[in-house]
């Protein structure tokens, strides 16, 4: 009983340590580890829905899998790398296919809102402070990096296509464009919890936000206006 009690406790050990990255070639070794990795991440999900994200019980995730207790940090980080994984492709999905620009960055922020009305746990692992004292690795929080640079390219192209004033795609005027989906995804979490993204009174908000933020951002304002610096630039004189 000691000896498999040792291979479970390795086993936990090692499946959260950096995936060795491949070409396509996967061993029978990784791929076992990688789908037990997967499975501890959806056990960690469930105990998060049904007791909540800063309350993640190990010793009930390593009873559903049938493993000994791994680290609390090292679940939370695996997790976090796993939504912003998913989150990159998602807008991947939609800035590639949209061909960038601003039509490109709003099915992203739509397609974002979907990804957290279908994953509200794992959204407020990603987007909220729900952990006290959990900081994400660097190798966790890196999609999340990628995923902002792919927001950035597509704002580019929109001020170089004229469809935005280059301020939108300043590095405050993409928080602004982020803080009102995030604000809009945070009303949806607190007051329509279960919810569906179809369904939503205030996602369907999302649209009319942005044609106020792209109404704002007009590329028939000045060249030299931005709306940082003065109150008068503020009220856009």
């Amino acid at each position: 009983m000691a000896i498999v009690e040792s291979i479970a406790y390795r086993l936990f050990y090692t499946l959260f340590m950096a995936v060795r990255e491949t070409n396509g070639a996967v061993t029978p070794r990784e791929r076992h580890r990688l789908q037990t990795r997967e499975e501890i991440l959806d056990a960690a999900l469930a105990v998060m829905a049904e007791q909540g994200v800063a309350a993640l019980n190990l010793t009930e995730v390593a009873r559903r899998v049938g493993l000994r207790q791994p680290s609390r940090t090292a679940v939370y980080d695996a997790l976090f790398e796993r939504g912003w994984r998913a989150h990159y492709e998602i807008l991947t999905a939609a800035i590639t296919g949209q061909g960038g620009g601003w039509a490109a960055v709003r099915l992203a922020m739509r397609e974002t809102l979907r990804f957290a009305a279908a994953q509200p746990v794992l959204a407020q692992l990603l987007a909220t402070r729900a952990v006290p004292g959990f900081v994400p690795s660097d190798r966790a929080y890196a999609p999340s990096l990628r995923g902002l640079d792919l927001v950035r390219t597509a704002m580019a192209a929109a001020a170089e296509r004229a469809e935005l004033h280059p301020a939108a795609a300043s590095e405050n005027g993409i928080a602004l464009l982020l803080a009102l989906v995030a604000g809009v995804a945070s009303q949806h979490s607190a007051n329509e919890p279960g919810v569906g993204f179809a369904e939503s009174r205030l996602i369907a908000l999302l649209d009319p936000a942005l044609d106020m933020y792209a109404a704002y951002f007009s590329p028939d304002r000045p060249p030299a206006w931005t709306p940082w610096s003065g109150d008068d630039q503020r009220r856009g004189r």
